[in-house]
């Protein structure tokens, strides 16, 4: 069943819209083909409709839901399998999951960023994450340079990870109602990145630079972190006018190895 069979008022404060059945949900299991032993790590409870097919399927499943009033409701799926914890995924201590967790989430649509950082740069290491996300968020993901999805967001998760579209689901799936499609994505992380794991944050934080102005060209935003822009872009065939929504996710590895090279200052 789905959650339309719950009798709990829906809090819009934390963006909830759950499935009408449970149809979504089965497609969205059948998408991970994990073996039985791997641990899924679900954000994003509610009444549990995706987490009794993750046990039917035989997955041990870590949840993270902040509502606490589906506690009651859901004590019938806890046991030895499954484990639930009633706080919020964003501040919760995630050094206490197991290494080599798949993630599994409906994501509301204003953490959506928060969550994908967290899952990427603060949690354990992870051998995917198949989330359900507004379709025009997935659009940011797998943009392309020059065009207006493409931005910080795109160039940082595809620096660590391969993302893929799974499928499109219809607003019409969802209670209430939604005023956007939905996509089901899947994020990979890279076996070997081109930016190691210790200047992870340092990267970030240069794409942030990057990007800081959009609509400035590239030059006058590294101004302040390198002596002569101009004649850098230009050794590495950059156009000295160009705008950072240009770069490819390549072309930002190497300013960043370029700037920062390993073992300087």
């Amino acid at each position: 069943m789905g959650e339309k069979s719950i009798n709990i008022r829906l809090n819009k404060a934390l963006g909830q819209n759950f499935l009408k059945s449970d149809r979504v949900s089965r497609r969205i299991v059948e998408s991970v083909e994990l073996n039985p032993s791997t641990t899924i790590v679900e954000i994003g409870v509610g009444s549990g409709s995706l987490t009794s097919i993750l046990l039917e399927k035989g997955y041990r499943v870590i949840g993270f839901e902040i509502d606490t009033r589906f506690s009651e409701g859901n004590r019938r799926l806890e046991g030895e399998r499954c484990e639930l914890r009633y706080e919020d995924f964003l501040k919760a201590d995630l050094s206490t999951l197991p290494d080599s967790v798949t993630y599994v989430a409906n994501i509301p649509y204003y953490i959506t960023s928060p969550i994908i950082e967290r899952i990427m740069f603060d949690g354990p290491s992870f051998d995917r994450a198949v989330l359900m996300v507004q379709k025009e968020y997935a659009d940011r993901l797998t943009a392309t340079p020059r065009t207006k999805e493409y931005g910080i967001l795109t160039v940082n998760v595809n620096t660590f990870s391969e993302v893929r579209e799974l499928f499109q689901v219809s607003r019409k799936e969802f209670i209430p109602q939604p005023e956007v499609d939905s996509m089901v994505i899947e994020l990979s992380l890279l076996e070997n990145p081109p930016i190691g794991e210790a200047r992870r944050d340092q990267y970030r934080k240069f794409v942030r630079h990057c990007f800081s102005q959009r609509r400035k060209k590239l030059k006058n935003n590294l101004k302040s972190i390198v002596d002569s822009p101009e004649e850098l872009l230009g050794s590495m065939a950059i156009g000295v006018d160009v705008r950072a929504e240009e770069l490819s996710v390549d072309d930002f590895v190497s300013l960043f190895k370029n700037i920062y090279p390993e073992g300087g200052v």
